[in-house]
Order: C-alpha cells, then sequence, then structure tokens
C-alpha cells in the first residue's frame, strides 16, 4: 500500500514536469538554407533502454568546481542527509585531516568528484573491530527524503559515470563501486554490485547479482576495458521478488558497450515490512583479506554526474 501511494503522489509531479518540457519544445524554431546537402554521420553503435516510462521524481548530484560554491561533502549531504557519508576522514580514529573526497575538473567531463583509499591506513569507518576490509562511500539511507529510496514494486533509473585509477589493482575477493543495498529484512549482503575482482590471475570488472548470501556473475569485462577510462553508467531496477533489471554501461570515449544486461524474474527485495527499501551506495569498499593484492599507494576513482529517479513503466 505504501508503494502504490507513493507511486500516485509522485506521478502528478512527474506528469506536469513532462508536459511542461514538451510545451517548451514545441516553441522551437527550425529550418536550413543554402544549396549544401546535409552531411549524414553514422551514430555510434550504442544500446539504449527499450522500456519507456514517466518519471515521478529525479533528484541529481554534481560536483561545482574545486573550490566553488558547496564543498564536495556539503554537495553530497545535499542528497542523501546527514549520514550519507563513509569517508575516513570523517572518523577521529581512522584517518582525519585528509580528504577523501574532492573535487576535480577533467576535459572530458568537467566538474566531478575523486574518492581516495589508502590500503595500509584506512579502516571501516570507525570500527576498529573490523580489520578485514575499508570503505569511503557516499549512499541514501533511513533519514534520507522518501524520493531516493526505493519501496516494494517501485522501479528507479540510476545513472552515473565513473574512472578508475589506471594502475589500480583489485584482489581476489572485492573492491565493489556501486552497490543497490537492502535496509530491513535479510540485508547483510548487498543486492547488486560493480565490482573488480581477480579472476584465474587476471583482474576484471563484474556485475553480481546476490540471492540473499549467493553470488551470481551477470557479466565481466577485462580491466584493461575500463581502467582509466570514463564509464557511463545506466541502471533500472524493479525492486520485487521477481523483479526487473536493465543496466548498460559503456565508455565514454568510444561509445563501446561493456555491460548490457536485460534480466527479468531476477530477485530484486529483501524486504519483510512497508518500511523496508533499497538504497544506492557508491564509492570504494574493499576486502583486506588479499591484501598483497593490492597497491600500497593512494587508488582513485572519479565519479560525475550522479542521478536518482523513481520512474512508473509504460505498459
Amino acid at each position: 500500500m505504501r508503494a502504490a501511494a507513493n507511486r500516485y503522489r509522485r506521478s502528478v509531479a512527474g506528469v506536469l514536469s513532462l508536459l511542461a518540457a514538451a510545451a517548451l519544445a514545441s516553441c522551437g524554431g527550425g529550418g536550413t538554407s543554402g544549396t549544401s546537402p546535409p552531411v549524414v554521420v553514422d551514430p555510434p553503435v550504442t544500446v539504449e533502454d527499450e522500456r519507456a516510462y514517466t518519471v515521478l521524481t529525479e533528484r541529481t548530484l554534481d560536483a561545482d568546481g574545486d573550490g566553488i560554491g558547496l564543498s564536495a561533502y556539503d554537495l553530497i549531504r545535499a542528497l542523501g542527509g546527514s549520514g550519507s557519508i563513509e569517508s575516513p576522514d570523517l572518523y577521529p580514529i581512522n584517518h582525519p585531516g585528509v580528504a577523501h573526497i574532492f573535487e576535480d575538473h577533467d576535459a572530458e567531463v568537467g566538474n566531478h568528484f575523486v574518492f581516495v583509499i589508502h590500503r595500509d591506513i584506512d579502516i571501516d569507518r570507525d570500527r576498529v573491530d573490523i580489520t578485514d576490509r575499508q570503505r569511503n562511500e557516499i549512499k541514501t539511507f533511513d533519514r534520507s527524503e522518501e524520493a531516493v529510496k526505493g519501496y516494494e514494486n517501485e522501479t528507479f533509473v540510476f545513472t552515473w559515470k565513473f574512472r578508475i585509477n589506471p594502475a589500480m589493482e583489485v584482489s581476489t575477493r572485492f573492491t565493489h563501486f556501486f552497490q543497490l543495498k537492502a535496509v530491513g529484512g535479510e540485508d547483510s549482503h548487498p543486492i547488486l554490485t560493480i565490482s573488480g575482482a581477480e579472476r584465474s590471475g587476471e583482474d576484471g570488472l563484474e556485475v553480481r547479482h546476490s540471492p540473499l548470501q549467493q553470488d551470481d556473475i551477470l557479466d565481466r569485462v577485462a580491466w584493461s576495458d575500463v581502467a582509466g577510462h570514463w564509464i557511463e553508467v545506466y541502471c533500472r531496477a524493479t525492486f520485487a521478488d521477481g523483479g526487473e533489471l536493465r543496466l548498460i554501461a559503456k565508455r565514454l570515449a568510444d561509445d563501446i558497450v561493456l555491460f548490457n544486461i536485460d534480466a527479468g524474474s531476477l530477485d530484486l527485495w529483501r524486504g519483510e515490512s512497508a518500511s523496508h527499501f533499497v538504497r544506492p551506495k557508491w564509492g570504494i569498499y574493499r576486502s583486506l583479506l588479499d591484501a598483497d593484492n593490492l597497491r600500497p599507494d593512494e587508488e582513485a576513482v572519479h565519479f560525475a554526474n550522479f542521478s536518482i529517479r523513481e520512474v512508473m513503466l509504460s505498459d
């Protein structure tokens, strides 16, 4: 009942927004002059989501430039709330005094965020009892606004860009860059991850689905295909026991499609009550159980243009 009520309540704003956009578009003019024939350019080979939908709500997170406007942490808190950052320098017993999320700029995506992590210094938040993993992540959580939490049978679209440091190495365990995580019910294991891992001596990037405590690899690409490249990700998920997942990832520079996942009847729900939900996490969360396979150097992953949309699928 709560999911249906949320969907109905938000649909009005989404429909009005679309009507306004259509009205603005209809006011535009066009036309060409001269006798030169139009230049025909073949479109890049790309993959788009075939499902039509109406956007009910949208929240975004964009860097505004190093030393300009709000700080990186204030921008992130504006999206997820005051407890939305799990960065080592925010914990006095972890790694204070060294910013682990900051802003940068490059020619390919412009302003963006940089997440850094240090193998031999950073721990997991303020948990001195946890020595087998470390994290530098941002998230939405129970105190975030309703628009960024996915309830049962709701459909969300997450989009973002990221670039992994070209020299970064991953272990035989996990190095998560994105998670869809349940809050409530059986929530100890992430539902979906984009994670780096070494298998048979080769590093790679994987999309993993986790039915409860089990990991299924939905797709995997070579590390050389992703490290050092800006990757654009589109992830549409319906949070249900028989949910639907559409995940597309491609390199920005050449539009090469890396992941093209279209899966139905996928278990994307762990909740047991109307208050339970699913939330996204981005950053670096990695195991230290195979630390010898990780470089001691500072590692960096760049992120840009986060978007969280609740949508209503068309029939």
